[in-house]
């Protein structure tokens, strides 16, 4: 059984990024294996935006993340140096910065380079989307 980390750089609607990522975590998860967990960084920190609203019947990233949480608690970390960067704040980062509301909420954490860096050592692969 292998343990799977997951780096995310391409945007929820950059493309077919979103969908490519969701049919090869499905697939890991179908085989037995695991994610251990999910790592959103550069633009892929949008598909953390709890603001973004589904619209149509189009496949919605947001809910998938959530999804994927409550079913195999996987860690969604969310880089901040490039979440800050692209308007996605935390609570936190949003009083501090006196802005009115976050758009970066739980299950999503807030990590930076050093924490992910660790998890790797629980994981027996990387793949980049």
């Amino acid at each position: 059984m292998a343990n799977y980390s997951i780096l995310l750089t391409s945007g929820p609607y950059h493309g077919d990024a979103a969908l490519r990522v969701k049919s090869f975590i499905d697939g890991v998860l179908e085989n037995g294996d695991t994610v251990d967990n999910v790592f959103f960084y550069g633009e892929g920190v949008h598909h953390c935006n709890h603001f973004a609203v589904q619209s149509g019947d189009e496949f919605y990233p947001y809910d998938y993340w959530i999804q994927l949480f409550a079913s195999q608690h996987t860690s969604l970390l969310v880089c901040i140096t490039a979440a800050i960067k692209r308007g996605v704040v935390s609570g936190d980062e949003a009083k501090e910065n006196g802005i009115d509301g976050a758009n970066l909420v739980a299950p999503f954490q807030q990590a930076g380079l050093g924490e992910f860096f660790s998890a790797l050592h629980n994981c027996d692969r990387l793949v980049q989307f």
